[in-house]
């Protein structure tokens, strides 16, 4: 609306010049007429005043030169109102030419600055949205470089910091862009000169990239996870090759010993021998095959509980009988603290105790001979109930804590191990023990010793109706 207001106005001052030299050369055009009539109406004295031939004469030939400068006084105003109409044209074409630029840039999702000596002299409002701001004015006059979060390499800073100083363009890089509420996103920056002969003035575009970074992070993630699993799966598959084959080179060893009766009648002593160790590799095997089922149950999220009630007296007692020969042949000695009172716990009794059987068959195993293995148990101050287990062997640092607790891991590499086992046992039995709602914790030193506690929340305790219940801490041993 405002460029038909001028260009009409333009063309309203065209036509009136025209008119107005029209005007103003008829006029003098008429005053020289008449006063050439009234000259040789008039006569002269013969002395050269007024009157006369010769002063007609000459305002006749004043006449027509004039009306032949009319001629061309109008042609020349044509040609200016010619020019005056292109004039008009080109204005309104340059007009149009910059509403439509600036429509485009105001239209545009992405954010468009333009910086004048390092200062926000113009931002679009898709811009001033994506800094939080309610209106561009909140961003005007501003320092470019206060936009610029802490997330940013000082190299990155220092390049986008030169381009403002010096004008000169700034190469496509990612730069971490602060909103007015604190908070800020990662953007791809471009920058390019904008002609200036007083000021350093740049064009700076730039577009979110939060999304894209975070598709970066996720596909990095997987990428990191997915090469874990195969180096798991690898080392997985080298440990099996030892557990699988020792078992049964024994097995078919001794079996083949016995079957050929390689050692006559007489043997029969060191046969019965060979049979025991058969069945020692049969179970570990066993063991082995289980551990591996146990937890491709667990994951696939097919383990079900068949709770009842138990006494945790006798579940450790139960597990700790059947550790205690093997205990007693590594030299090392199991003791249990147990209060009488504690109430009867809520729960899978089989699964109870294959948790407190990994628990301890890892504490004989990691324990040096003569040294000791505590278990014991209490209420907690939240109503639940601890089990801990604790021993005097090699222990862990964090790391190798973290490390035990993923599948098929083992603290040991393959090179060197000197512990065997799937690398299941605790993976297992955190997971049971989440299972009945609880949770797991090891707290452990390098050279000190380990201790684990099985934390099973106050809804797996048995409250009877009637009678008083322990105290919390009661019977635990720390």
């Amino acid at each position: 609306m405002q460029s038909m207001h001028v260009d009409a106005y333009d063309k309203a001052a065209a036509k009136a010049a025209e008119q107005a030299v029209r005007s103003l050369t008829a006029l003098v055009v008429l005053l020289i007429a008449m006063a050439s009539v009234t000259a040789l109406l008039l006569p002269g004295d013969g002395m050269g005043r007024f009157g006369g031939p010769t002063v007609g004469a000459f305002f006749l030939l004043a006449g027509v030169t004039t009306w032949l400068l009319f001629f061309r006084l109008r042609s020349i105003v044509k040609r200016s109102a010619i020019g005056a109409d292109l004039l008009v044209a080109e204005n309104r074409r340059i007009r149009e030419s910059e509403e439509r630029y600036r429509t485009i840039v105001t239209a545009t999702p992405e954010l468009v600055l333009i910086g004048r000596n390092g200062l926000v002299d113009y931002i679009n409002g898709s811009g001033a949205a994506m800094l939080g701001a309610r209106s561009a004015d909140f961003v005007l006059g501003r320092p470019i470089a206060n936009l610029l979060g802490a997330g940013i390499s000082e190299a990155v800073r220092d390049r986008v910091l030169a381009s403002l100083a010096t004008a000169e363009p700034l190469a496509r890089c990612e730069v971490w862009l602060s909103r007015s509420d604190g908070t800020g996103f990662w953007a791809e920056l471009t920058g390019v000169t904008l002609p200036s002969q007083s000021d350093r003035m740049v064009l700076l575009m730039a577009r979110d990239i939060s999304d894209h970074r975070r598709i970066e992070t996720s596909l990095r993630e997987a990428k990191e996870q997915a090469e874990l699993a195969n180096r798991t799966k690898s080392q997985f598959l080298a440990n099996m090759s030892h557990e699988l084959r020792t078992p049964l080179n024994a097995i078919i060893g001794f079996s083949e010993i016995i079957a050929d009766d390689s050692f006559g009648p007489d043997g029969l002593p060191m046969y019965t021998e060979y049979a025991r160790d058969i069945r020692d590799s049969g179970k570990h095997l066993l063991t082995v095959i289980n551990d591996i089922l146990d937890y491709s149950k667990i994951d696939a999220g097919k383990t079900e509980l068949s709770d009842d009630i138990n006494d945790i007296g006798e579940v450790i007692s139960a597990s700790i009988r059947v550790l205690i020969g093997r205990a007693e042949s590594a030299g090392v000695q199991v003791r249990q603290s147990v209060h009488d009172g504690l109430p009867s716990l809520v729960a899978d009794a089989l699964k109870l105790k294959q948790i407190l059987l990994n628990v301890l068959s890892n504490a004989v195993k990691f324990t040096e001979s003569g040294g000791s293995v505590m278990v014991s148990a209490g209420l907690t101050d939240d109503g639940g109930l601890d089990i801990q287990v604790e021993d005097t062997g090699i222990g862990m640092s964090e790391a190798e804590v973290s490390l035990a607790f993923q599948p098929f891991a083992q603290v040991e590499s393959t090179l060197n191990r000197k512990y065997e086992g799937t690398g299941l046992g605790l993976p297992i039995t955190k997971s049971l023990t989440e299972l009945h709602g609880g949770s797991l914790v090891i707290d452990s030193t390098p050279g000190v010793g380990t201790k684990v506690t099985v934390h099973l929340p106050a809804s797996r305790i048995f409250r009877q109706a009637t009678g008083a219940q322990p105290e919390p801490g009661a019977g635990l041993v720390c």
